[in-house]
């Protein structure tokens, strides 16, 4: 049996997407926490590490694609929610896609 590994630079770049979530994550938590405390407090006051569980995460997930911050009326809030869900669905595609990619090599 053959095994194959991914290339370094693909492993560079979907480690670089990581950073990127984690990042925009954070400005989300950040802005919730500061100008939607009632929503936040409402999502089990979610963050990166510390309270970091299944059900935050459900709740950050839930909020990102119900789009729920379009109840509370805060357009760059809304701008950040919709850029994450974008980031999510097109790294969601590519780690898919270079799944389907390192099989094909890998046969």
């Amino acid at each position: 049996m053959q095994t194959t590994q991914a290339p370094p630079a693909l492993v560079i770049a979907y480690f670089s997407l990581v950073v990127v979530w984690f990042v925009l994550l954070k400005l989300l938590f950040n802005r919730l926490e500061r100008d939607h405390s009632a929503k936040y407090e409402a999502m089990g006051r979610p963050s990166l590490f510390l309270r970091n569980n299944i059900a935050n995460g459900f709740a950050t997930m839930k909020f990102l694609f119900l789009r729920e911050h379009r109840t509370l009326g805060d357009t760059r809030l809304s701008r950040l929610a919709d850029g994450m869900l974008i980031f999510l669905v097109l790294f969601l595609v590519a780690i898919l896609g270079a799944g389907v990619l390192i099989s094909r090599l890998a046969a």
